[in-house]
């Protein structure tokens, strides 16, 4: 108990009325992201200013009027840091229109990377704070029970591995249901260009958690994906495997964008290792033909998605991969979004996992 009960008592609630603001904006930053484009940021920037500016300065007014109690100062803090995270996301976002246009971009892609940041610091206290409960729970899938007791060469949650040789790095999350007494399906999920795996992880953890996967974001070496992450990739599945079990007959090869392109690459170079490949907003490397990929895509599974407003890759570059895979003898799932420009469509995670789930079943 505080020394100062009313004092304790005014911290939790801002710091309750705080979670709830910055889970909802959260929320929509999801949704925001996935309508992205050239011709709908603006006023999804001004949709921004209006719903989240006010409710984001009366709570960090609130929290500012009632500082924690010293027994509380661990909590707090880790709330304070992702309030932080959650108002520079905002503030990128909600006033990128203002910026010159070379920031345009960058700025938009800074607040997703705050929002990331957010998600982390908000996930370690998710057990006690009413607003993040369920928040990275699926609909119609149970609350998080008690966590499996893990020995300490295998930590359950969020883990962090730094770069190697032939990877930049990658971020883990294991289920805390996790148990040693069964095998379980693999997600590996490589970021866009620019990005990292600290930050694409958080695209995927709701539905990892959910589902019962283990999801395995790795970083590139450089900017982006290349040759050598090709070897990388494979390093990271045998760590893993080393420290959980893993169903090395369902691992799901996923990428944004970047991601997507040398996914298929990956993926199709070695076939017995990605049981499936689900490809977002990429395109078809030239490269797949002179290493023989197309000939190895025959009755692979690939779940193919590109956005009809895409800017970057325009969609005639996705109909081709989906023509020239097909023509290979892919099994290919085409899903071409009429409203999706270059961005990550997050609402078909739940329908790629579906898929491949009926896949691994047959």
């Amino acid at each position: 108990m505080s020394a100062d009960p009313a004092a304790e008592s005014a911290y939790l609630e801002a710091a309750l009325d705080a979670a709830h603001v910055a889970s909802r904006f959260l929320h929509w930053m999801e949704d925001a992201a996935e309508q992205l484009a050239p011709q709908r940021s603006a006023a999804l920037a001004a949709d921004a200013q209006r719903q989240h500016a006010g409710p984001l300065a009366a709570a960090r007014t609130a929290l500012a009027a009632a500082p924690a109690p010293e027994e509380l100062l661990p909590f707090a803090e880790r709330l304070a840091a992702g309030m932080h995270h959650v108002e520079r996301a905002f503030v990128l976002f909600a006033h990128f229109p203002e910026a010159p246009a070379h920031e345009r971009i960058p700025r938009i892609l800074g607040a997703l990377h705050e929002v990331a940041r957010a998600q982390e610091m908000f996930y370690a206290i998710r057990r006690v704070v009413p607003p993040f409960h369920d928040y990275w729970r699926l609909p119609d899938t149970p609350s998080e029970g008690e966590p499996q007791q893990a020995d300490a060469s295998a930590p359950l949650g969020v883990v962090h591995v730094s770069h190697g040789d032939r990877h930049g790095g990658f971020a883990l999350y294991v289920p805390e249901t996790y148990r040693a007494d069964r095998d379980w399906p693999v997600i590996v999920a490589l970021h866009g260009g620019s990005g990292n795996g600290s930050d694409f992880l958080w695209t995927w953890v709701r539905e990892a958690k959910s589902l019962g996967y283990v999801l395995i974001a790795p970083s590139s070496v450089a900017d982006t994906w290349s040759e050598v992450e090709d070897a990388g990739l494979l390093e990271i599945l045998e760590w893993t495997a080393a420290c959980y079990r893993l169903a090395r007959d369902r691992i799901l090869l996923t990428g944004l964008s970047d991601g997507a392109t040398f996914g298929l690459l990956y993926g199709l170079a070695h076939p017995d290792v990605y049981r499936a490949i689900a490809p977002l907003c990429g395109v078809l490397h030239p490269a797949n033909a002179p290493l023989g990929n197309l000939e190895r895509a025959r009755d692979k599974p690939i779940y193919l998605v590109h956005g009809a407003l895409d800017f970057l890759f325009p969609v005639a570059l996705a109909r081709l991969a989906r023509d020239t895979l097909t023509d290979a003898g892919a099994r290919l799932e085409y899903r071409e979004l009429p409203e999706l420009s270059h961005t990550y469509p997050r609402s078909e995670n739940v329908r790629i996992l579906r898929w491949f789930e009926a896949i691994t079943a047959a």
